[in-house]
């Protein structure tokens, strides 16, 4: 098989591992099964030679241990740093890795995703999910290499927000007797 199979299949896996952590309301095994994910996706994006989305996904791994800890225990110098390090490997992926300006959209999707879950709450981080981070990622899974898990993926991640967004809504709705 070649490279290029070989990066749809791992994409697959790292899709499966990715939706499946929506069903574990423990933290750690949630953040596990995103890591896996991302572990996947990485893989995936070095075989479709896509570096930028390479060094995003292993980045992610460590943003999941740092938002592990809890909200009090987050220091703001772990927030700057995080982001400079997507920015330096954005502007490595750019320029070693021969990506220009593509790099773009997995820096930005993995910026907007570090903003909404470090200073917001669940809805904030849906609604972030919902207008920045699926969008860009389904960006870069079609413009700069093509990801059949990573496009399935933002979809079901889409659809699932938006199912989460008007659930919330009716269940307040039905709270308040309107």
């Amino acid at each position: 098989m070649t490279p290029e199979v070989w990066g749809q299949i791992t994409s697959i896996i790292g899709m499966i591992l990715i939706i499946s952590s929506f069903q574990f309301k423990n933290k750690i095994v949630f953040y596990a099964a995103q890591m896996s994910g991302n572990v996947f996706y990485a893989i995936s994006f070095l075989l479709l030679g896509n570096v930028a989305g390479a060094l995003m996904n292993l980045l992610g791994i460590v943003r999941g241990v740092v938002m592990l800890q809890s909200k009090k225990r987050r220091k703001m110098w772990q927030f700057v740093v995080l982001n400079v390090v997507f920015l330096a490997a954005t502007v490595f992926s750019a320029t070693v890795g021969g990506m220009g300006w593509g790099a773009l959209f997995s820096f930005a999707a993995m910026t907007v995703g570090t903003v909404c879950m470090w200073f917001g709450n669940d809805r904030t981080i849906r609604w972030g999910q919902l207008l920045g981070i699926s969008p860009l990622w389904m960006l870069n899974n079609t413009v700069i290499s093509f990801s059949l898990g990573g496009i399935l993926g933002e979809c079901f991640s889409m659809i699932s927000t938006i199912i989460y967004l008007i659930r919330v809504r009716k269940s307040k709705k039905i709270k308040q007797g309107t």
